[in-house]
């Protein structure tokens, strides 16, 4: 693989799981508020409580690990057709799936019809890509 496909790839792979990170980062962020909520500690005084600060750092994570795949797909863009690149923008998605149902913190179910859906998602995917991806020139 040559420098600039090397390049290439690890943005593309960059972007996706950044882009999960990001969503399983802001979901768990969502959860300890919910939690906060619960224990009826939302004051910005309370910072320093648990489910408070647990809810600004992974919110705040995951936005950062977000925006940090919004620069990694921009380089994807100028290397690759959109075509090809953006059916494997669908491998987040999977790992959003797996992330959520193995993380106790966010501990979703995992259905057979959403484990069946993921698998489908990765065949999907997979012919999506037998294409060639490098931008025209």
């Amino acid at each position: 693989m040559t420098g600039a496909r090397l390049i290439g790839a690890a943005c593309l792979s960059a972007s996706i799981v950044l882009s999960a990170l990001g969503q399983l980062g802001m979901k768990a962020g969502m959860q300890n508020l919910k939690l906060a909520r619960a224990g009826g500690e939302i004051a910005w005084s309370a910072v320093s409580t648990p489910p408070l600060r647990d809810a600004l750092f992974f919110t705040a994570a995951g936005l950062a690990a977000y925006g940090l795949s919004l620069v990694a797909w921009l380089a994807v863009l100028v290397r690759y057709r959109l075509s090809y690149a953006y059916p494997l923008l669908a491998l987040s998605y999977v790992l959003v799936y797996a992330g959520a149902t193995q993380w106790p913190a966010l501990a979703e179910a995992a259905t057979p019809q959403r484990t069946l859906g993921t698998l489908l998602i990765l065949a999907g995917v997979a012919l999506a890509s037998l294409t060639g991806g490098r931008a025209s020139r």
